[in-house]
């Protein structure tokens, strides 16, 4: 049963996780869709941007979107994905992924890493350094970019194809993220969404709701990761405070960057967009060394 909490957190989603229904790709950018899995019967499409014919190894990286986990396009982050390839050389992919109507967690998770994967897979079609591969999201998609950074190693979530390759992220930059789903819980964020993603109730399924909880996967071999969030967001910019610190507490390299008086998604249009790209650019370069 939704809440009125719950009616809010859908309202400000619907009116916040807005970008163009279409983006001009310059003439010097390859941009492609391709379908890269099609876990029962469901076919995923992401789209790739990249120069023509790069002559070295370059980094690569994977966007998630937003959208409660229930709604949004990869769309969101192609303004993004064109600016680091133009700039920087890099390969970058928008992935869908199942929502919560198609399927519960972990299954959105499943596909995350299933691109990662694809990522690997073409390493040497592309030019891709799989040693610099990173993943980015914003709100859900900062959650779910954050669970795929934080289950390297496992191959828990390992579906699909592609299961010969690493899929392994050396870096993430997450955009008002959920990170705490207890804490999420205790304030009434989202619990209707939450129980959809999980198809089910935190007393029904508790354990699932842990194991979906980043700040709990934080330790000493986590990738450096950049947070960003709204100052006014309803999800709250703490929690991206709280996984900086955890990841500092383990010697991992976090940045946090809060944007006084903005709300959430803050970052899909105006010069906020301008601005928080080029911030992430300035942490990819760092890590990257571009």
């Amino acid at each position: 049963m939704k809440t009125d909490r719950d009616k809010f957190a859908e309202d400000l989603v619907t009116r916040t996780e807005v970008w163009p229904s279409s983006v001009e790709t310059p003439e010097d950018i390859i941009k492609k869709d391709i379908i890269y899995s099609s876990p029962e019967g469901h076919d995923l499409e992401l789209t790739y941007f990249t120069q023509e014919n790069p002559e070295e190894k370059r980094p690569a990286i994977l966007f998630i979107h937003g959208g409660s986990w229930k709604m949004g396009d990869r769309k969101q982050f192609f303004r993004q994905s064109i600016h680091l390839t133009k700039r920087f050389n890099f390969f970058a992919a928008c992935i869908e992924y199942r929502l919560s109507d198609a399927a519960p967690f972990p299954s959105a998770l499943e596909d995350c890493k299933t691109a990662m994967r694809w990522l690997c897979s073409v390493s040497d079609e592309h030019s891709i350094d799989t040693e610099r591969i990173a993943v980015c999201g914003g709100s859900a998609g900062a959650h779910l970019a954050a669970l795929t950074a934080l289950s390297n190693g496992t191959d828990k979530y390992d579906t699909g194809p592609y299961l010969g390759y690493p899929g392994t992220v050396k870096l993430a930059v997450l955009f008002n993220g959920h990170f705490d789903l207890s804490e999420q819980l205790r304030e009434h964020i989202q619990d209707e969404d939450m129980r959809l993603f999980f198809s089910g109730s935190p007393w029904e399924k508790p354990d699932l709701y842990g194991e979906a909880s980043p700040i709990l996967l934080v330790n000493e071999k986590s990738p450096p990761m950049l947070f960003l969030h709204g100052e006014l967001d309803h999800y709250p910019y703490k929690q991206s405070i709280y996984m900086a610190d955890r990841l500092q507490y383990f010697g991992v390299d976090a940045e946090v960057e809060i944007y006084k008086g903005k709300g959430h998604a803050w970052f899909n249009s105006g010069p906020d967009l301008q601005l928080t790209t080029e911030r992430m650019a300035k942490f990819l370069k760092k890590h990257f060394l571009l």
